[in-house]
């Protein structure tokens, strides 16, 4: 009898451990993110939800709530997480946000053809928004007059064809999938461009304090489970093109960096690729650690200490700068880099042996230092006296404000 008792209080205790090391997330329904498929919950960031936790071996379970009430429920530590947020910061007191499921393209959208956001005062606007979303939160914060919320975007449609509302934003991709299965004559007249939000989990302070370094671990997973990468369209890539083209491209023909480029390929001449290798793991090895000849040579020389000010001038704007020479071997950078060699990356590669010799503008990467996406521009330096190519520029921009920027009018 007693050991029976025993047996099934061991069990018990075994049940009440494997309850605990549940993970309980809430979620609302917001497609293409969080959809439903019958009885079962599906979209994008559930699914690779899914593939993040089976590769952390974390149970886990997923309640369906009103956002407001999901949030609500992580603050009284009654659930451990919600998602797909962007970031709130009255939230950032009581949890954290993970790394990005997915990247939206914020539009005004409206039958005015100027852009609301532009007006000077935004309580005269008559906004419109899903009630408990991402947008709507955001409006809040930046003092909008959100006069409607409602339940769909179609609601949001129809209260703009029958002027009830002058705007309201949407995710590009979302409303363009919903625009898809209504009639034509509900199309808004114009989109303006806003902003470009990133989607991830929040999860709660009490456990993150409870799991030390799940945060990363989860953050680590993620974009291996992205079925999805976010992309640059042509439109896009024009527009920070012509960015890049008005602030930045008279920087491959400064003196400075000319003459620094100059310097290393007559150092580096005849270099060999085990040497290259060499010199890149060396880079690689000295990033933790006390003692950095290699990395300290690159830092400290004039040109070097001109990137850096050029980055610190651009409120933000700049994420990193790299010169490199001929062989793609940095020659001067405004922070430390991953590597050495940029050579067998294409953000050197597509640059140096470019056939127009235009700049190149690269795809959205993200950043897992600043936690934000970026774009790299690379552009070919010249000898001004030989017209040979010596190295290339590479100007890294954080893709939220290099598209508000590139979208403001002239």
């Amino acid at each position: 009898m007693l050991t029976r008792l025993i047996a099934a209080l061991l069990c018990l205790l075994a049940t009440a451990a494997t309850a605990s090391d549940v993970l309980r997330l809430n979620t609302d329904i917001l497609p293409p993110y969080q959809v439903r498929e019958g009885e079962q919950l599906g979209g994008s960031s559930v699914n690779a939800l899914d593939c993040i936790f089976r590769a952390m071996q974390q149970p886990y379970e997923i309640r369906v709530l009103p956002l407001q009430r999901a949030i609500h429920d992580v603050q009284q530590q009654r659930a451990d997480g919600f998602f797909s947020a962007t970031r709130i910061s009255q939230i950032d007191s009581f949890a954290r946000l993970s790394a990005p499921l997915a990247l939206e393209k914020w539009y005004w959208y409206s039958n005015q053809p100027a852009a609301p956001g532009l007006q000077e005062n935004r309580q005269r606007l008559r906004i419109g928004a899903l009630r408990g979303s991402n947008q709507q939160v955001w409006l809040e914060q930046n003092g909008y007059n959100v006069v409607s919320q409602v339940g769909n975007h179609e609601q949001l449609l129809k209260l703009l064809q029958l002027e009830r509302i002058d705007a309201f934003i949407a995710d590009q991709r979302t409303l363009r999938m919903k625009m898809t299965q209504l009639p034509g004559n509900l199309r808004p007249d114009h989109q303006h461009f806003l902003k470009y939000s990133t989607l991830g989990v929040y999860f709660g302070k009490h456990f993150l304090k409870r799991r030390q370094g799940f945060l990363d671990n989860f953050d680590h997973h993620i974009f291996g489970c992205l079925r999805e990468q976010p992309k640059l369209n042509d439109a896009e890539r024009l527009l920070i093109g012509t960015l890049y083209q008005n602030r930045f491209a008279g920087w491959v023909s400064h003196p400075l960096l000319i003459e620094r480029v100059r310097e290393q390929n007559r150092q580096h001449r005849g270099m060999g690729l085990q040497r290259i290798l060499e010199l890149d793991q060396q880079w690689v090895l000295e990033s933790s650690q006390p003692r950095r000849p290699l990395i300290t040579s690159v830092l400290s020389n004039p040109a070097s200490h001109w990137l850096v000010e050029q980055q610190q001038a651009s409120d933000g704007l700049v994420t990193e700068i790299i010169l490199t020479d001929r062989f793609g071997l940095n020659a001067a950078v405004s922070e430390i880099t991953t590597d050495y060699w940029q050579g067998d990356e294409e953000k050197f590669s597509m640059s140096f042996f470019s056939e127009n010799g235009e700049p190149v503008v690269g795809q959205l990467d993200y950043d897992e230092s600043t936690r934000h996406f970026q774009v790299h521009i690379s552009n070919r330096l010249r000898d001004p006296d030989t017209a040979e190519v010596i190295g290339v520029l590479i100007v890294g921009l954080g893709i939220e404000q290099a598209m508000q920027l590139a979208s403001q009018p002239e």
